[in-house]
């Protein structure tokens, strides 16, 4: 049985459903966080360590107290809930009929975009709250960028294979 990599029940369409369901999930644990904080459902122990019940579990998250910690936790949700948003686009446009589509062109721009800029925006954030650089964000950073490269390349031959495809069917 050969392996599908586009179309209907193909690798792609389970790659849809496997970052769309990893997007939920970054998502759910930042409203959980939220709705924690603003509805006061938190503990602050004495070492000054943030608790928050998870519910229908015995489980805790726990974390400095802090605004800086908020901050940080914060943007890496929404970062990686919008990385796997864009990602879960891009593979469900892999799943549909026609690959070349200006769809699919758009969200591999809005990856490369994403994976080019919003490291550069973490790295800065992170060093006006710390005051200084930290080392520990710079390699998933380096690799985001890369990533960014390899998409915009990726999207510059979904463009050529849409401009082909177009001109294709105005021939027949």
């Amino acid at each position: 049985m050969e392996l599908k990599m586009f179309g209907k029940k193909s690798l792609s369409t389970v790659l849809f459903y496997s970052t769309r369901l990893i997007m939920i999930g970054y998502g759910v644990f930042l409203l959980l966080i939220i709705v924690s904080l603003i509805s006061n459902n938190f503990v602050i122990t004495e070492l000054n360590e943030l608790q928050i019940h998870i519910p229908f579990t015995n489980s805790m998250i726990k974390g400095d107290y802090n605004p800086i910690a908020f901050i940080g936790v914060f943007c890496f949700l929404i970062l990686y809930s919008t990385f796997f948003l864009v990602l879960s686009l891009i593979f469900k446009t892999f799943s549909a009929e026609k690959l070349f589509t200006e769809v699919a062109i758009k969200y591999l721009r809005w990856f490369t975009i994403l994976n080019l800029i919003l490291p550069v925006a973490y790295a800065v954030i992170g060093i006006l709250i710390n005051n200084k650089i930290v080392f520990d964000d710079i390699t998933p950073g380096l690799l985001h960028m890369g990533l960014g490269v390899f998409a915009a390349f990726i999207a510059t031959i979904f463009k050529l294979g849409f401009t082909l495809q177009e001109e294709n069917e105005l021939t027949i």
